[in-house]
C-alpha cells in the first residue's frame, strides 16, 4: 500500500464521515478505522473498494445496512457487518487511492435515494435471513 495519506469515507450503521488513512502504515490505520483485527476488500464498480471487518459476521458486529446498500448499488450483492471504509482503487496496480469527487458522490447518492427496483430485490434476497430488515427495505 501507499505512503501517502488517503482520504476516504467511513461508513457505520449510523454515520458516514470523511476519514484519513495514514499512508505510512495503511494496514494499521485501516484496522483502527474499522475497529478490527483482519479486514477484507470488497471491490465495487467505479474503482471503489470497501474495506470491511473480515470477522464482522461472526464477532457480533451489527449489520451495516448503509454499506450493504452501497455494495448492492455498486454491483456487489453482499451483506456487510461492522464499520466499512471506502477508498479508491487503481485497477491496474491494485493500489489504494483517495476517493475522488465522483466516487464520493456515488456513495452519497447510493444512500440519498431509494435503490432501483432490481437493487431492492437483490437486497431482499441477500438479507432474506433477516425478515425485519427485508420489511424495512421494502418500506423505503
Amino acid at each position: 500500500m501507499t505512503k501517502t495519506n488517503l482520504t476516504g469515507v467511513r461508513i457505520s450503521d449510523r454515520h458516514i464521515e470523511t476519514v484519513t488513512i495514514q499512508g505510512g502504515d495503511t494496514v494499521t490505520s485501516l484496522q483502527e478505522a474499522i475497529d478490527c483485527r483482519w479486514f477484507d476488500v470488497v471491490s465495487l464498480s467505479h474503482g471503489i473498494d470497501l474495506f470491511v471487518d473480515d470477522e464482522g459476521a461472526i464477532n457480533g458486529s451489527t449489520l451495516n445496512l448503509p454499506a450493504t446498500i452501497i455494495a448492492h448499488t455498486l454491483g456487489v450483492p453482499a451483506a456487510l457487518f461492522g464499520t466499512a471504509v471506502a477508498l479508491g482503487s487503481d485497477d491496474a496496480s491494485g493500489e489504494s487511492l483517495s476517493l475522488n469527487d465522483e466516487q464520493t458522490q456515488l456513495i452519497v447518492h447510493a444512500l440519498a435515494r431509494r435503490p432501483d427496483p432490481a437493487t431492492v430485490e437483490r437486497l431482499c434476497e441477500t438479507l432474506s435471513p433477516l425478515p425485519q430488515v427485508v420489511d424495512l427495505i421494502r418500506s423505503l
